[in-house]
């Protein structure tokens, strides 16, 4: 009888403890976006003397290593690089970008090459097919945050 009484109360502390667990231990919440965006440039019409909107579909691709987003890094683990997109309409882009709130995290923007006509000053206007680039950018993002500004210019 002693020996029941054991296995019963032995299985009821383990029913106990299972189900005081709290499966909300092992559930994450979505992380906190900031908003980056800022207008696209490019020389496309070396008549005029201001320059113009980059053309519709130019893409604009941001980078940071999935660690940036840990509070506690496992150096015995390898992280991701984390990959996010923005696309240029009518000379303007915006992206929401992870970001948490007790570091900063970096992303480097890579604006990716395009070819387009560009409008000569000489010979009477001619126009060329020309390979645009823009150097890479860095802007560092914080949870609490809400916009950043930052501007392409192409060349």
């Amino acid at each position: 009888m002693k020996r029941i009484f054991s296995i019963i109360a032995i299985a009821l502390i383990g029913a106990l403890a299972l189900s005081s667990c709290n499966k909300n231990e092992y559930e994450t919440e979505p992380l906190k976006t900031v908003n980056v965006s800022g207008e696209v440039y490019a020389w496309l019409d070396l008549t005029g003397s201001e320059i113009q909107k980059a053309p519709n579909g130019t893409k604009i691709i941001f980078r940071t290593d999935a660690s940036n987003l840990c509070k506690v890094v496992d150096p015995s683990y390898e992280y991701n690089t984390l990959q996010y997109e923005a696309v240029v309409t009518e000379g303007k882009y915006s992206i929401d970008l992870p970001a948490v709130n007790f570091q900063s995290v970096t992303y480097d923007i890579v604006p990716v090459e395009f070819v387009a006509e560009q409008k000569q000053v000489t010979p009477a206007g001619a126009v060329i097919k020309k390979p645009y680039s823009a150097a890479p950018l860095t802007v560092g993002v914080q949870e609490g945050e809400v916009h950043y500004r930052i501007d392409v210019t192409y060349n």
